[in-house]
């Protein structure tokens, strides 16, 4: 099973070639800053980020456009929304689609994640393509292990015979290393993780599955 926001799609990436189409690099750094200080969590006890919550500024930005530019003028901001809402497409990080291609004809594949609008980003991204569902599980979420063992009774299969991708250490690392699934950690970020457990697989691209998931190799 996958997680989709920020391990799937690329949420940094999109939002920064839809900015810099048409903002200067001024407001693309309000931008990043305003994502760092408000949507990115940080470890308890280590400084790193150990949650990403960068889809938030595209799903709240009727309510935090003003915050986010703040030093734009009331008529540039709304002419600027504007252009972010037509112009903003989120797609996959380049390595996922050859891999999902691949793997559609290794092993069974799924998708859970705490995005409450996974409908229509299976419409949107086509993920009955290569996963047999796309499951938002309801109360209770991400980290919580019944949100990952929702996912294994769909399957049909026993926690540890299922194995969780995902990015972020607390939603997805820990919650499913909580419920019994082998936990994959995607770092595309070079994160620190000091304490880091031993069982924890970490892999900084999706190039990195096969072998990770003991499955043949593209050839």
């Amino acid at each position: 099973m996958f997680d989709l926001d920020d391990t799937l799609i690329d949420w940094w990436g999109s939002l920064t070639r839809c900015l810099e189409s048409f903002a200067d690099d001024d407001d693309v750094a309000a931008a990043h800053a305003y994502i760092r200080q408000n949507f990115w969590e940080s470890h308890p006890d280590h400084d790193f980020v150990w949650h990403r919550n960068t889809w938030q500024l595209w799903e709240a930005r009727q309510r935090l456009w003003h915050d986010v530019f703040a030093h734009r003028h009331a008529d540039e901001r709304r002419i600027m929304l504007d252009r972010f809402e037509e112009n903003l497409w989120v797609g996959f990080f380049p390595d996922v689609v050859p891999m999902l291609d691949h793997l559609v004809h290794e092993i069974r594949l799924a998708v859970l994640t705490n995005n409450e609008y996974v409908e229509r980003e299976i419409k949107r991204l086509r993920l009955h393509d290569w996963f047999e569902f796309a499951l938002f599980p309801g109360a209770p979420l991400k980290p919580d292990p019944a949100a990952f063992l929702a996912g294994c009774e769909r399957l049909g299969l026993e926690p540890s015979r299922v194995a969780y991708v995902g990015d972020s250490v607390r939603a997805d690392v820990l919650g499913a290393a909580a419920a019994g699934l082998t936990p994959i950690w995607i770092d595309r970020w070079n994160d620190p993780w000091p304490d880091r457990p031993t069982h924890v697989q970490r892999i900084t691209s999706f190039d990195e599955l096969p072998e990770v998931l003991g499955v043949n190799a593209p050839t």
